[in-house]
């Protein structure tokens, strides 16, 4: 057998486009092994999925390969290596405390997210997580700085890229034809898994949106109406009820967790109406984070799983486009929708996606006066009654209300600590049981309020129904195995109503629910809820869901005559006006009077923000200020956003000392 010369070993070595794909299949494995938390796993990726793991092999390669053409190779190089390894690391740390992976999404909302780090990292954690960033970095720069500039081998280089490229095409295309049908029933996480960090991160980077089915056309959409026919059930309950929708932040019955015990129930009220009133499971696309997916199927009626892998709607489609919804039904039939949820209205976008999901008014918590918050900072549920209530008072007819709760959410404290009345035991590690001592204590409060909006829906004597269910389990390391229903995507629901709706327990995807609630009542009838109620349990009924909201969305409207049939709203921010009535200046201080001040209020005097300290509803003042010719108030979200400016006439300026 021949050995192998030095020089020929000299000669690999010094060979760059064999050293970085070298390189790139160790870049894959590490990454696998933070993705998977199992080094096995890691290794064994290239046998489980050769096909994932040849995509994504080409991948890293190439932006490998593109350093080649810096003349600063080297730095280039270990810049390329540093973001590979960032993203994984990114990925494992995700993994660990909220249950997705990481996914593009994540860094288009990482503006509406930088609000509330802290929550999730500690001071000196992010304070760790800069110097590591600018260490990599700045060691990028150095070895761009010491190490002297190389002549690109463009004759060489080009060429591999261009037959990287080529393949990773084809191996990317061969790995959706094999992949494509398991990866739609997979949810995020099994999907990361399964086929590799890596691979699916570039998949649901670049795969958006709906597929068109092969077989639509005007023709198959006709089919399908006349499938439905639009004959569903029309109710029997003769005046049209008002209607809240209830989305609860992680909430669930803790009942429902094998070897969990409390000191007293967590969820009295809850347990108590799922006795009296239709209730089942709830089927959500989502665990531990992604809340505005489940929002998006409970609205839209439409399956997370049609759509590209780890997309999130919101951001990707309905910033810009608008899509039949039971607000819009609703809304054609009468009813004033609201929108209600005490967290910044900026995450996910919803100041920009309510309007084009049919919403009249939309009151975020930059729009509530004296918010309570809790030990990590998230608003205290109970506030939401005040804001649904007045929603519904602030208009004469019939209301929707849709309202989104947030104070149980994660991350979960996993120090022990005075969180409330009720503790925990159980099978759990101690960090684990410290986290379900504080969820239970965030839960039985948000409970509470529960109790408290049925005791004030009924106290206002209109017939109503609520529905109360969960957006998705708590981030706090649940499997199959630890809870009853046997699924960490199963959450739950109950349907309070002042009257008898006549209809039984049933458990269903959270796409079917809102369709299944107005079929019941005979109100708000679409394309989208006459599919639902007429099609549900046939054959073919995914399958044509899917081709239905492509459609829909994507489509050319077929379903509606090519025309989108509803109109837009000019939708208002809070269920009621801020209003400025007068300001004078005295010691430097300015002092606006007016009605419907929140924390979120922000004085602009001549134009520029002032700092505004919140006396109360009605008073708001700034310090430092000698005079003004314009003063305007302002609702602001913490990153800066501005919902809405009104402006106070000013007769004549105002100067300090004079009145």
């Amino acid at each position: 057998m021949k050995r192998i010369s030095k020089n020929t070993l000299r000669q690999i070595f010094d060979n760059k486009i064999i050293m970085y794909a070298l390189y790139a299949v160790l870049a894959v494995i590490i990454a696998e092994i933070l993705n998977c938390g199992s080094i096995v796993q890691g290794f064994t990726y290239v046998i489980r999925c050769p096909l994932a793991f040849l995509s994504a092999f080409f991948i890293v390669y190439i932006t490998y390969l593109l350093t080649l053409l810096v003349p600063r190779r080297l730095g280039a190089f270990l810049l390329m290596c540093g973001i590979w390894l960032g993203l994984s690391i990114a990925n494992y740390v995700l993994l660990t405390f909220r249950v997705n992976p990481l996914s593009a999404v994540d860094f288009k909302i990482l503006i509406s997210v930088i609000g509330i780090i802290n929550v999730y990292l500690s001071p000196i954690q992010i304070i760790l997580i800069i110097a590591v960033i600018a260490a990599a970095v700045a060691l990028a720069v150095l070895a761009m700085i010491h190490f002297p500039p190389h002549k690109p081998r463009f004759k060489t280089v080009i060429p591999a890229i261009l037959l990287s490229v080529c393949l990773s095409v084809i191996f990317v295309f061969a790995s959706k034809q094999a992949y494509s049908r398991d990866m739609s029933d997979l949810n995020l996480p099994e999907a990361y898994k399964q086929y590799g960090f890596v691979y699916c991160f570039a998949v649901n980077t670049a795969d958006r949106g709906i597929a068109r089915p092969d077989e639509y056309s005007s023709r198959s959409i006709r089919d399908i109406l006349d499938l439905i026919q639009r004959d569903t059930h029309t109710g029997e309950h003769e005046e049209r009820p008002n209607i809240i929708m209830v989305q609860l932040e992680s909430f669930f019955d803790v009942s429902e967790i094998r070897g969990l015990e409390t000191s007293k129930d967590a969820t009295p009220f809850f347990r108590e109406l799922k006795e009296k009133y239709p209730s089942g499971y709830l089927e959500v696309p989502v665990c531990g984070a992604g809340t505005v997916n489940t929002e998006f199927e409970i609205l839209c009626g439409m399956s997370l799983s049609s759509f590209g892998l780890g997309e999130y709607p919101y951001e990707s489609i309905l910033k810009e486009k608008t899509c039949e919804s039971v607000s819009y039904r609703l809304g054609d039939d009468g009813y004033t929708c609201h929108a209600v949820h005490n967290h910044t209205g900026t995450f996910y976008d919803r100041y920009k996606v309510m309007k084009n999901l049919g919403f009249d008014t939309f009151t975020p918590v930059e729009y509530m006066s004296d918010v309570e918050r809790n030990e990590l900072g998230w608003a205290c549920d109970k506030i939401l009654t005040g804001e649904i209530i007045g929603a519904m008072d602030s208009t004469e007819g019939v209301d929707f209300v849709y309202a989104v709760s947030v104070q149980p959410h994660g991350k979960y404290v996993r120090e022990d600590g005075e969180w409330g009345d009720i503790s925990v035991s159980g099978k759990f590690d101690e960090d684990i049981l410290n986290g379900y001592k504080y969820y239970v204590n965030q839960l039985y409060e948000t409970d509470r309020f529960i109790g408290e909006l049925i005791a004030s829906i009924s106290e206002r004597g209109e017939d109503a129904v609520i529905v109360f269910f969960g957006d998705h389990l708590p981030s706090l390391s649940l499997t199959e195995e630890d809870v009853e229903s046997g699924s960490v995507y199963k959450t739950e629901y109950v349907i309070w109503s002042s009257f008898d709706m006549g209809i039984d327990n049933c458990d269903m995807e959270a796409y079917r629910l809102a369709s299944y609630l107005t079929g019941a009542l005979g109100v708000g009838n679409g394309v989208v809820s006459d599919f639902h109620n007429k099609m549900y349990g046939k054959e073919n009924y995914r399958e044509l869901l899917d081709e239905l909201s492509y459609d829909l969305i994507f489509g050319e409207k077929y379903a509606y005559g090519g025309e989108f049939p509803y109109e837009v709203p000019d939708m208002q921010f809070g269920w009621h006006d801020i209003t400025c009535e007068s300001a004078y200046i005295k010691g430097n201080i300015l002092y606006v009077n007016g009605n419907g001040f929140t924390e979120s209020s922000v004085v602009y005097v001549d134009g520029r923000p002032k700092e505004t300290i919140y006396i109360d509803s009605t008073l708001i003042v700034c310090t430092n200020v000698k005079e003004a010719e314009k003063i305007e108030v302002a609702q602001t979200a913490g990153n800066g956003t501005v919902f809405g400016k009104i402006e106070l006439p000013l007769y004549e300026p105002l100067i300090n000392g004079r009145s």
